[in-house]
């Protein structure tokens, strides 16, 4: 093998997490806006600074690599392992993009553990392009009781045209319309119609990316009822109890 053809310091280090399982999962709670108790667990992938100090340029690595989907059924398969220490009747929140999603071995994990409350949180790192195989995937899981989220909602046209596809169970709305949603009235109008579109097609809508009073307080305002973000809680382990109630 020439100079020229070595594996660059990025997917050295993505094999490296691969061959020694380096994923750390730590979980962020999805909380009730009104008194914060928690609903649910979005498990996000961590890992150790030698490898990656941010989950983004790990993933984002691992797909240069062709190891993308790898790097995410190791994420899922982390969190998983935790599942038996969450609370009674509290989701876990899972990340998976549409080609992991697509991937049988991930479809037979997900569905070794649907007897737990699970829901999926699709995210996409390239456009979809076969909704009828995604569609598929999902009914299964969804026979199974597995939940469907649609990350980033706002975020652009192809997110939207996504959530019109998928006609998912739970719509996050995206960060960037949380931060300084009290500040800016075209923000405003969008969570609303998006809370009115999720009220209408019985889908949950969540915040993501909370992180102020002021935020809070205007998406209550709205009539939204769940939240996450550095506001309620940094991801973290997972605790022995829920956190305590907002003031």
């Amino acid at each position: 093998m020439t100079v020229a053809q070595l594996p660059s310091p990025a997917t050295r280090a993505v094999r490296e997490v691969l061959y020694r399982n380096a994923v750390e999962p730590a979980f962020q709670p999805i909380v009730q806006l009104e008194d914060g108790v928690v609903n649910g667990y979005e498990a996000l992938a961590r890992f150790n600074p030698e490898h990656f100090t941010n989950p983004a340029d790990a993933f984002h690595a691992a797909y240069t690599a062709g190891l993308g989907v790898d790097l995410e059924i190791l994420a899922i398969e982390r969190a998983l392992l935790r599942i038996s220490d969450l609370p009674t009747g509290v989701w876990l929140s899972l990340n998976a993009s549409v080609e992991a999603l697509l991937e049988p071995r991930t479809i037979t994990m997900l569905l070794a553990h649907a007897h737990h409350s699970l829901t999926v949180e699709l995210t996409e790192h390239t456009q979809v392009t076969d909704y009828t195989a995604l569609r598929e995937v999902m009914d299964l899981l969804r026979a199974a009781g597995i939940k469907i989220a649609v990350d980033d909602a706002g975020s652009g046209f192809a997110n939207l045209s996504q959530i019109l596809q998928i006609q998912p169970d739970i719509i996050k709305l995206d960060i960037s319309l949380t931060r300084d949603i009290d500040q800016d009235p075209v923000r405003i109008a969008l969570a609303r119609a998006l809370f009115s579109f999720s009220e209408s097609v019985g889908a949950v809508l969540v915040a993501e990316g909370i992180e102020t009073y002021a935020e809070h307080a205007q998406l209550m305002a709205l009539g939204v009822r769940h939240g996450q973000g550095y506001y309620i809680a940094k991801p973290g382990p997972l605790p022995s109890r829920h956190i305590e109630p907002l003031l």
